[in-house]
């Protein structure tokens, strides 16, 4: 059996969140919220090292900034894994002034925001935080005197609801493009059927497929819409990333999505991410999957500007 390499790892440095996301699961998490512990989390960026590993988020299901740790965890990924790409999320409102001045020189690749809404009554419904901190910060981040030394790329999503309104998308859209960063309005996903989401399942892969999600306490659990590590594949603390990786039960879903059964198999037959993956098939495989794609996309517009549901 040929070994395979995930393409990203995710690490859950914590998860604790100082928002209230009602399309988020954290704040409704069972388990413990607690930081990682620092020689597991160098453990695992020691077994990243035993790979080709593309990309490395150490976010998973909280707010990586108010993790107190988190700039010398960017450090120490930085030293151990220089060629490896570096992306981070958050949304922006624990990011103060003094976090991006730690973030200067640390060679982040992406940095995604998720910023949601400019409506300040809207922010604080849906967030429970105050948009006016969370504006302050992203200005002090995207002006031109530190931004690039900070990051090299910046994108602002928005995750829009069957009822936000076109005007709310353009104007976010707009503030983006004025602040000289990318936008990203997107759906919701359901993580399993548990959040309310109308999008179907679609048929084709899911990219989560090729990645390793791996939560504080150590669990590598099916991705990140499994939140709570109930179909977990392994224990980083007790064995190596890679070793998890090539698990069989890790082969086995990925297979399934490969051979059209991710709607045959627990959980995925009820969870609608809709990132595809087109890696690791026969070419007829990857045609058929990608015409598939496209008309998920095409008549479901899961991204981008759409009009509220009536």
């Amino acid at each position: 059996m040929k070994r395979e390499f995930p393409r990203l790892v995710a690490i859950e440095t914590t998860n604790r969140c100082n928002a209230k996301c009602p399309f988020c699961p954290n704040s409704a998490l069972e388990r413990g919220k607690q930081p990682m512990a620092t020689d597991l989390f160098e453990k695992i960026v020691e077994d990243c090292r035993e790979f080709p590993l593309q990309a490395i988020e150490p976010f998973l299901n909280g707010e990586p900034f108010v993790d107190p740790h988190i700039i010398p965890r960017l450090e120490h990924i930085r030293r151990r894994l220089p060629e490896t790409r570096l992306r981070l999320y958050t949304n922006g409102n624990a990011l103060t002034p003094k976090k991006i001045d730690g973030l200067v020189g640390l060679g982040i690749d992406h940095l995604y925001v998720s910023l949601n809404t400019l409506n300040a009554q809207t922010y604080r419904e849906v967030m429970g935080l105050e948009l006016e901190r969370t504006l302050a910060n992203l200005a002090y981040l995207t002006d031109p005197r530190r931004r690039e030394r900070v990051v090299r790329r910046i994108t602002f999503r928005m995750t829009r609801s069957p009822k936000t309104p076109l005007d709310e998308q353009r104007a976010f859209i707009a503030y983006c493009k004025k602040q000289g960063v990318r936008p990203f309005v997107v759906g919701l996903f359901n993580y399993k059927g548990e959040i309310d989401s109308a999008l179907p399942v679609p048929g084709f892969p899911c990219e989560h497929i090729t990645r390793l999600d791996i939560l504080s306490n150590g669990t590598v659990t099916l991705c990140c819409m499994d939140q709570e590590g109930e179909y977990r594949w392994g224990d980083v603390a007790q064995r190596s990333v890679l070793e998890i990786y090539n698990d069989a039960e890790a082969r086995r879903y990925r297979e399934a999505h490969r051979r059209s059964r991710r709607r045959q198999i627990e959980p995925c037959d009820r969870c609608n991410v809709f990132w595809p993956s087109l890696e690791k098939m026969p070419p007829w495989r990857i045609a058929k999957f990608a015409a598939s794609t496209g008309w998920y996309f095409w008549r479901y517009r899961p991204c981008g500007l759409k009009k509220p549901a009536r």
